[in-house]
């Protein structure tokens, strides 16, 4: 080139050099929001004085920066509303808020750090039908988290029949539209992961062979996909369980599984650990989970066992609560639900929710199977444009869904 200092062999490697550093530096600007940062702090200590080393490329590098600073800068102002997400979440899971804090603070740290150290995977205890999967799937919404629940129980050793625990990987990177950066820092839920204890009855791999592949997940591994390499080490992995014998094992451990009578003591404790009430992660391992499993399990939350208080208020307050969207349903069909003493009626399934045992999943098998004859009735109704009709429901509806009456208002409204 006439004029020039350098040849134009030299240029084209100096202009390329000077490329590359722009888009190491388009990465520091898309994590400089962790490092407090700001995008004029980096351009002085990194952008050169000479802008002509650009040449043909300054467009292109300025759109570099440009793109840089707008993911920055969208970076920097992705602050969770703590206290927001967790009443929006506490709306729709009742008696579960200790729980609910545990979890949506941890997974809001999890998905702000970029060091894996800080990383924290959550160990969910407790029976059927409380809340466990129904939380972290609203948390996930309301953090706009990509995840994924899988069953436990298909899961196999890896070269077995059945699925392998890597499939689940794929499968988050589908829910995060192909965009293996944002499921990287996606949730993967493994339910009824009690499923896989050796506990005595249960071994081989459809046990504790599967921990083993867990294992590795958990403790940061990249595994080729059809979409590419995923590294799983700020994955937030959740573990979810009724386990039983895990409640058995902390019975023990507290001394409550003595028969109480004469000749035995109360249990003296040498330690707090002993005497703590919550579960601790001996509970977990003698009961068949693994220590190197457990011990890549940070937290560990119990969920609080379905009495009639919460049906109660599962029933009347959340904002997922089927008996009250029967009621709004029926409405949208110009239908009206009178309720012959609501107090009672939401009583009665409650108990009887109580009686089945497993937890909110009985109340919407009580209420859907209560609405069935209603709303099919409803449907089949020869109703003219603007007619209305009213829906008596008793306590006795509860327990016989043929117990209601269905008949048409006289006065329209």
């Amino acid at each position: 080139m006439e004029g020039s200092l350098i040849c134009d062999e030299c240029e084209k490697k100096l202009q390329a050099y000077h490329l590359d550093k722009l888009l190491d530096l388009s990465d520091t600007l898309i994590g400089m929001y962790e490092d407090n940062y700001s995008f004029e702090d980096i351009m002085e200590d990194n952008e050169p004085n000479d802008k002509s080393y650009f040449g043909d490329y300054n467009g292109y590098t300025n759109s570099i920066i440009n793109r840089s600073k707008q993911i920055a800068q969208k970076n920097k102002s992705q602050v969770f509303d703590f206290s927001k997400i967790y009443s929006n979440v506490t709306r729709k899971i009742i008696g579960q808020d200790e729980p609910i804090k545990v979890i949506l603070s941890t997974i809001i740290r999890n998905s702000m750090t970029s060091n894996p150290q800080f990383k924290s995977n959550i160990f969910l205890i407790g029976g059927t039908g409380n809340g466990k999967s129904e939380t972290i799937k609203q948390i996930a919404k309301e953090l706009q988290i990509p995840y994924v629940l899988e069953d436990s129980s298909k899961y196999t050793q890896e070269g077995y029949v059945g699925d392998s625990v890597e499939n689940s990987i794929v499968k988050l990177i589908n829910q995060a539209g192909g965009d293996i950066q944002r499921a990287e820092r996606g949730i993967i839920i493994f339910d009824e992961i009690d499923k896989k204890t050796d506990n005595g009855d249960r071994s081989g791999v459809s046990t504790t062979s599967v921990q083993d592949s867990l294992l590795k997940m958990l403790e940061g591994c990249n595994i080729m996909t059809n979409k590419g390499m995923f590294n799983t080490e700020l994955v937030t992995f959740i573990l979810i369980g009724a386990c039983e014998a895990t409640y058995k094992e902390r019975e023990k451990r507290l001394g409550k599984d003595k028969k109480i009578g004469f000749g035995n003591d109360k249990k003296e404790f040498k330690n707090k650990e002993e005497a703590n009430p919550n579960f601790i992660p001996e509970d977990l391992i003698n009961s068949g989970f693994k220590s190197e499993l457990i011990g890549r399990m940070d937290s560990i939350q119990e969920f609080n066992a379905m009495n009639l208080d919460m049906a109660i208020k599962i029933i009347e307050n959340s904002e997922l609560s089927i008996f009250n969207s029967y009621i709004d349903e029926l409405k949208k069909l110009n239908v009206k639900v009178v309720l012959n003493n609501r107090e009672k009626i939401v009583e009665e399934i409650a108990k009887r929710a109580i009686e089945l045992k497993t937890g909110a999943r009985a109340i919407r098998q009580i209420v859907v199977e209560m609405f069935k004859k209603i709303y099919a009735d409803v449907l089949l109704l020869d109703k003219k444009p603007g007619e209305v009709y009213i829906c008596y429901i008793n306590v006795e509806t509860v327990r016989d869904n043929s117990k209601f009456e269905l008949c048409k208002r006289k006065k329209q409204v």
